[in-house]
């Protein structure tokens, strides 16, 4: 049986650069005012005196990217240009590559109107649907805190919350058709709306570590972020924390001292000098993302090390789609190392690409052929293969052995494959594609000569397809079996357990796992309280659930699901009051959990307080359009308070676009 997933962890918008070192000198500061007050301050951190701090916590001794900039003027400069340090950008920092000014995009299949437009210095998304007679339904607008992407081919828009949340809009604009469209996996009747969560593992190539506290960034942390996010992919991504770097050049180091402080990736042995690159630059699949090695945060990765002891790529098949024929937005790397050129030691991603240049401006991009011309003895003028476009100029070896493609994962971009072909396919490699949900029949190891083998192995395989599908019950058995078999110490795996067990509403088992838990890895862990709570009242024991459920939303009070899962349980046992309390506190951290304005709004109803549970369903109608429930309830309401213009509306839109429109039909007639 083949597995079908969602593509609701897309943030597919790379640019196409790699990296080298910095090789301007070293330049000694000559402010002598600066250099007095250095000297008479032996006690005082030199970074100070540049305005600059040291990162502490999960990701400890980066300094701000201005500090690069004081002896690296030029390729900081020229850095800036560049996809990756623009890959992450508040809105007012951003080019203005869209055209704000384009009509209202429909989404047929949900039909959703969308626009993006600026208003008194900010960005603001608007959606909304149209009624039977042409007005304005279930309409939201939200405004956008981050830019992601540098829009070299597409961007897409993200919001905070008050719990320290992001989340995705489901729109982004595409550069090459200059137009609005559906972002990657949204390209369907039922998508997540405004409701997709950011994961960290997802904003990990598209910014700077943060600054967040030590074990924040383990897998099952809570996925937030601070609110002061740095812009960018900076110069330390690539080159390693820059502090100690830095002190060392201002104490007068000598210069082999100040050169070992800092990572230059062109002098690493080949397989570390490429894992600076493919750190964001290699994905398999983004429909099966690798886990991070079970003991590794998401912020531990440091150039100079090998990427397989960070994180264990894999690759999977598709049923139907020839293994040479995969070709997703973020294969560049994915790709190369299919190529003979890469494997014999031919080539390697800075040969062609200077980092830290804006692609216009990239001089070894311009001479790519003469890169080849290194081993290869070029040809001259070729005619036109069939669907590649146009002819193939004389020494043009990129537009014959790298030919330009659709990417089947973002279906509005085409990219360079970098699978560098003796005889190149030209089957219509730009022809347009219809999104589709990934399927997927295998999933094993991209480096299996570096992966766990055994027990543990299996485990982390298994990890990974309940990260993707926690329904899956082969996956979930196997995991337990390999769990039993290699007993690892670190937490994680076994929350992974945890976590598809309560999904899959194996309560017995989620309490066993627990109690085994518990007592190792932390008694006080709101998380793992939660979890226990939910066992228990999935077995029946509901108050002392209950219990459990108080004690982790009191223990972690800005963690929503705590604060939902509190008052959901509170409303069915008829504790409303305190029901009302816990979901005001759940939608003021997250406002778009939609279960809680559903379920705060029944709770209103109980209290006779229908004016304030009208509201709620309208607002999770406007979160979610497709809500059944909300539907439900809200017709009822007004019908009840003799709104039955306003119940007819809102009943013949649900009928048209709610997701369970035969549950709306059947239980109002019920009514």
């Amino acid at each position: 049986m083949a597995l079908r997933l969602s593509q609701t962890r897309l943030l597919p918008l790379l640019a196409l650069l790699t990296l080298t070192a910095c090789t301007q000198p070293h330049r000694v500061l000559e402010d002598a005012n600066m250099s007095e007050q250095i000297a008479s301050a032996a006690d005082t951190d030199p970074l100070t005196r540049l305005g600059l701090r040291a990162s502490t916590g999960a990701a400890a001794g980066y300094v701000e990217d201005k500090g690069c900039g004081i002896c690296h003027a030029d390729k900081f400069d020229s850095y800036q240009g560049v996809g990756m340090a623009q890959s992450l950008r508040r809105p007012q920092h951003a080019p203005r590559i869209e055209d704000f000014d384009l009509p209202e995009f429909l989404h047929a299949p949900s039909q959703e109107h969308y626009t993006m437009r600026w208003r008194d210095g900010k960005l603001i998304f608007q959606r909304w649907q149209l009624d039977a007679r042409g007005g304005r339904i279930n309409a939201i607008e939200q405004r956008v805190d981050w830019i992601l992407g540098s829009g070299h081919r597409a961007r897409v828009y993200l919001y905070g919350a008050t719990s320290g949340e992001l989340f995705q809009l489901p729109i982004a604009w595409y550069s090459q058709e200059r137009a609005w469209g559906m972002a990657p996996g949204y390209d369907r009747a039922d998508h997540d709306g405004i409701t997709r969560r950011v994961r960290r593992e997802c904003l990990f190539c598209h910014n700077a570590y943060p600054q967040t506290p030590t074990g924040s960034d383990a897998h099952w942390a809570p996925q937030t972020f601070p609110a002061d996010l740095p812009e960018g992919t900076g110069c330390q991504r690539c080159h390693g924390p820059g502090a100690e770097h830095i002190r060392t050049a201002l104490k007068g180091g000598t210069t082999a001292a100040i050169h070992a402080a800092i990572v230059n990736p062109r002098r690493l042995p080949p397989d570390r000098r490429d894992a600076v690159c493919f750190q964001c630059h290699l994905l398999p699949a983004v429909a099966m993302i690798g886990p991070r090695r079970f003991e590794r945060g998401d912020y531990s990765f440091r150039p100079g090390e090998r990427l397989d002891d960070y994180l264990l790529h894999l690759d999977i098949d598709e049923p139907g789609r020839a293994a040479e024929d995969r070709f997703e937005i973020n294969h560049h790397a994915y790709r190369m190392t299919q190529s003979l050129c890469y494997q014999k030691g031919g080539i390697t991603c800075i040969d062609c690409h200077d980092p830290h240049q804006p692609l216009r401006q990239d001089t070894r991009l311009a001479k790519v052929s003469a890169t080849c011309a290194g081993c290869h003895r070029p040809h001259g003028p070729q005619a036109a293969p069939a669907g590649s476009g146009a002819p193939i100029a004389a020494g043009d070896c990129v537009g014959c052995h790298m030919l330009r493609r659709r990417t089947q994962d973002v279906v509005h971009v085409t990219m360079t494959d970098h699978r560098i072909q003796r005889r190149p396919q030209w089957v219509a490699p730009l022809a347009p594609l219809r999104e589709r949900d990934p399927e997927i029949s295998a999933v094993r190891f991209f480096s299996p000569q570096h992966a766990p083998t055994g027990a543990i192995g299996n485990a982390y395989r298994a990890t990974a397809v309940l990260r993707a599908s926690a329904g899956d019950g082969v996956a979930l058995s196997r995991l337990d079996a390999a769990l039993k078999a290699s007993t690892p110490t670190t937490p994680t795996p076994w929350l992974d357990l945890t976590a598809a067990q309560l999904f899959q509403r194996r309560f017995a088992d989620a309490e066993h796992t627990l109690e085994m838990l518990l007592p190792v890895h932390a008694a006080n862990n709101p998380q793992l309280i939660a979890w226990r709570g939910t066992a228990r009242i999935g077995l029946g024991r509901t108050l002392v659930g209950l219990d459990d459920l108080r004690q982790a939303a009191m223990s972690a009070p800005d963690t929503p699901e705590f604060q939902f899962n509190l008052g959901l349980i509170q409303h069915r046992t008829g504790d409303y009051q305190a029901a009302v309390a816990a979901l005001t506190r759940a939608v003021t951290l997250r406002p778009n959990l939609v279960s809680a304005w559903l379920t705060r709004g029944a709770t209103f109803a109980a209290l006779g307080r229908r004016d304030e549970a009208i509201a709620d369903y309208r607002q999770a109608l406007q979160i979610n359009p497709r809500e059944t429930r909300a539907y439900i309830g809200l017709v009822v309401l007004l019908r009840e308070t003799g709104r039955n213009a306003e119940a007819d509306r809102y009943l013949t839109h649900g009928l048209r676009i709610a997701g369970d429109p035969a549950r709306l039909r059947g239980q109002l007639r019920a009514q």
